[in-house]
């Protein structure tokens, strides 16, 4: 099962990530990830604007996490970017 990159529509340079069965997994970038409580929700940091070398995911930097709510995420840009293992 695959991650889905979040953002929070507040602050677009932070990212998360969530198992894709806890939120809107045919979400596109930029729609509420409707996060559904049934796995945890990871804080990556601030987004580096790169993808790793394997286009598996999106360097971040260490940084401290927003205090939105969960309603807030959204799915990000890079998630759309992501290689998709079938």
């Amino acid at each position: 099962m695959r991650h889905v990159i979040l953002t929070c529509k507040n602050h677009p340079e932070l990212r998360w990530s969530t198992k894709e069965i806890s939120c809107n997994s045919g979400g596109k970038p930029g729609d509420p990830a409707y996060y559904n409580g049934s796995r945890h929700i990871f804080f990556n940091g601030r987004t580096t604007g790169k993808m790793f070398s394997d286009n598996s995911g999106l360097e971040c930097s260490i940084d401290t996490e927003c205090s939105c709510p969960p309603s807030d995420l959204i799915i990000a840009p890079e998630d759309a970017l992501v290689r998709r293992y079938e």
